[in-house]
């Protein structure tokens, strides 16, 4: 479903963010993808999310060549996805019906089709009786909720999460993480990008780690620790022998906690989403149909 083969990446100022990376993702996987500051796990998304194309190698996502895409496909190649970003980029004027109707009106939706849809997704993340409340009125992890909601309403096939819990308490990173892997089970292939090791080991699930734009580890967790190494994913010196860079940074002898990744905040969720501002400013202009305002819901639980 996901292919990387020998892909690198360097920016027109020389920053070499990917090297030599390989890797398979199968439909319905959840695999974990980890890596301290600069490692790469940012440009690896944005690749993903076709925000960047490989200056070598190449990227295929279901049917797609990312490489040759032509960019009017691009809007269409992202409603495939939906996307988890840690600051949650929720519309604060609108409430939690409408932050999450949003994403299927920009892709055409049927007002009929949102009033069905827009409320099992809600019920789905557990927030039935917050359906009409604003962002500033959640809190952070009822708010990735709402995100992970809007993520899920267009029943994408791909959830790609970027530090989901990189806002929230350790308890709620639990939930969240849980909540994904519950989607997972249906069918939805999700990859989850966290610098949170302590995190990752408390799931047995798949863990990508990336160190300096190469992989360096591809595994299961095993009894609490992420693999050293693993598999024909993993890139290779020239004389076969795998890098020692994951051994000295994550192995079992540094307890120390890694930074915390640096996060850009200029990818507007509405070119992360769809790359469709057209639609978002018709949608803008419109009139909230009257259902879904705020005046209409007396007693404040949603329907």
């Amino acid at each position: 479903m996901i292919d990387f083969k020998n892909v690198s990446k360097v920016y027109d100022n020389g920053t070499r963010a990917l090297s030599n990376v390989n890797i398979h993702i199968d439909k319905g996987e959840f695999v974990f993808v980890v890596g301290a500051s600069g490692a790469g796990k940012s440009t690896f998304l944005k690749l993903m999310m076709r925000e960047e194309v490989p200056s070598s190698g190449t990227i295929r996502i279901k049917d797609y060549n990312l490489g040759e895409m032509k960019k009017r496909k691009i809007p269409y190649f992202r409603r495939n996805m939906g996307i988890v970003f840690q600051d949650f980029r929720l519309i604060p004027n609108m409430i939690v019906y409408d932050n999450i109707a949003f994403a299927m009106r920009v892709v055409g939706a049927k007002e009929k089709e949102i009033r069905k849809r827009v409320p099992y997704v809600i019920n789905i993340v557990g927030l039935p009786q917050k359906a009409h409340s604003y962002p500033s009125e959640l809190s952070g992890g009822e708010q990735q909720r709402v995100a992970l909601a809007r993520a899920l309403v267009n029943n994408a096939d791909i959830i790609i999460a970027d530090e989901p819990t990189g806002n929230v308490d350790p308890q709620m990173s639990l939930e969240i993480v849980e909540l994904l892997k519950r989607l997972n089970e249906t069918g939805t292939t999700v990859i989850m990008v966290t610098h949170a090791h302590d995190l990752v080991k408390k799931f047995d699930n798949r863990v990508i780690v990336l160190d300096s734009g190469e992989v360096v580890s591809d595994g299961l967790v095993d009894g609490g620790e992420i693999p050293i190494h693993s598999s024909s994913h993993l890139n290779l010196q020239p004389d076969g022998k795998i890098k020692n860079k994951f051994t000295k940074k994550f192995g079992k002898k540094n307890k120390a906690e890694e930074p915390a990744g640096e996060k850009g905040k200029d990818d507007s969720f509405l070119d992360a989403l769809v790359g469709d501002t057209d639609s978002y400013r018709v949608y803008l202009e419109e009139e909230k149909p009257e259902e879904v305002t705020a005046e209409n819901t007396e007693g404040g639980d949603s329907k």
